[in-house]
């Protein structure tokens, strides 16, 4: 006797030459993963979560904790760019009139009188 839906009697390609075992277990994960429904991503949290109180539609309003200090956009973004524009002047000035500068190399000697008569590396034959 073949089972329904059987037409030949090898077993099917993907689970030709694998022990029975893991054979069965490969048909009972795919009929499973059949059956279940497809899972969303599990958001949320263990902790309990306050229930709105009666004649109110929200549960923290705006108004209940207002921040100390808030800027709007064009403060914030002004104070952003001067803050820019200061470290950019403030580094050119520091390199312009508070770094000390370099004196220039003085002009090299023609007739190279400071050169010895002898390399101090050079190997001395004996």
């Amino acid at each position: 006797l073949k089972p329904l839906g059987v037409c030949s009697d090898s077993p099917p390609r993907l689970l030709r030459g694998r022990p029975p075992a893991m054979a069965l277990l490969m048909t009972l994960r795919r009929t499973r993963a059949a059956m279940q429904r497809p899972m969303a991503r599990l958001y949320g949290t263990s902790l309990p979560i306050p229930n709105v109180p009666e004649g109110t539609g929200t549960v923290f309003h705006s108004r209940m904790q207002t921040p100390k200090y808030s800027l709007s956009n064009p403060k914030w973004f002004a104070i952003f760019f001067a803050m820019n524009l200061g470290v950019y002047f403030g580094h050119y000035f520091y390199l312009r009139f508070l770094m000390i500068q370099n004196p220039p190399n003085p002009p090299r000697d023609p007739a190279n009188t400071g050169a010895p008569e002898k390399h101090m590396h050079t190997v001395e034959d004996e």
